[in-house]
């Protein structure tokens, strides 16, 4: 192959590797508008219907009480259950979106989830005394969050895909680097983690017995003494793996046969000096 094939090659993974990067800002950001922005300003609104319902309800029932009457059912909103749930989710999709972080993805799933069974359930059972509308909603709010949630959660694993393949996270052949973006930071985490794995060959060993040796003056430095046993132990496994690396890199030696050179007479010349003159 040579390098002209390579650069095609090279130039059509980048497109490919891009247009899957589209693909995960894309949802990633689908994910933050409804999870972060939508449920900040549901939040807004819980905070607000808890207020004036709490109001209406101590109303209701001081008038009750003075007029002697009976207040009958007092209907249970939707927003007290966003209320307690929402604020939560809205920090964590926050903190999962800056940091990518799956874990707080998948505990918004489950608060999610605790909101879609909660109605679902209450739909049928009617054990809290809720609006139909608001059941309603609270079934396409957590439907909603659990699938933009899935989205994020699919977005993580193709990044765990991408940052492994270079020019993450741009893929422009034509230009380097120069950003440090959220992206960057997740190549680079796992770019540290191959290098933890990978860091010592075959021949090198970490030397973890030494000891510190204090300076004999205030202005000196301390010294590191190693154990002599680790250190001849290093030495002669360093030496064994060298020795059969070199066995196995000799050479066999060749002779070449005696009939298949020229005759000593053809290229050997008599010093005329010799000669009688």
């Amino acid at each position: 192959m040579n390098e002209l094939e390579e650069n095609i090659i090279r130039e059509h993974m980048y497109e490919e590797h891009r247009l899957r990067m589209e693909k995960v800002k894309k949802n990633l950001k689908t994910a933050r508008v409804y999870n972060f922005y939508f449920n900040l300003l549901v939040s807004f609104v819980s905070v607000f219907g808890i207020y004036l319902w709490l109001c209406y309800t101590n109303a209701g029932i001081k008038l009750a009480l003075t007029l002697d009457e009976e207040i009958g059912q007092i209907m249970f909103p939707w927003f007290a259950v966003t209320f307690f749930l929402t604020p939560p989710v809205t920090i964590m999709s926050y903190l999962a979106d800056i940091y990518l972080n799956k874990k707080l993805t998948i505990a918004c799933d489950i608060l999610y989830l605790i909101i879609l069974l909660f109605s679902v359930s209450n739909l049928f059972l009617r054990y809290e005394p809720m609006a139909l509308m608001g059941m309603i909603f609270l079934i396409v709010y957590s439907g909603l969050g659990l699938w933009t949630q899935d989205l994020a959660v699919r977005s993580y694993k193709e990044l765990d895909y991408l940052q492994t393949k270079e020019g993450f996270p741009d893929f422009n052949y034509g230009i380097e680097r120069d950003k440090h973006s959220r992206f960057v930071k997740y190549r680079e985490a796992w770019l540290k983690k191959q290098k933890k794995q990978d860091y010592f060959s075959d021949n090198e060993k970490p030397v973890t017995e030494f000891a510190i040796v204090p300076a004999d003056k205030g202005v000196g430095m301390d010294g590191i003494s190693i154990d002599t046993q680790t250190c001849s132990d290093w030495y002669e496994d360093n030496r064994d793996n060298e020795k059969v690396q070199s066995d196995n890199s000799d050479m066999e030696y060749f002779e070449a046969d005696p009939s298949m050179l020229p005759d000593s007479s053809e290229y050997i010349i008599d010093d005329i000096r010799r000669k009688p003159l």
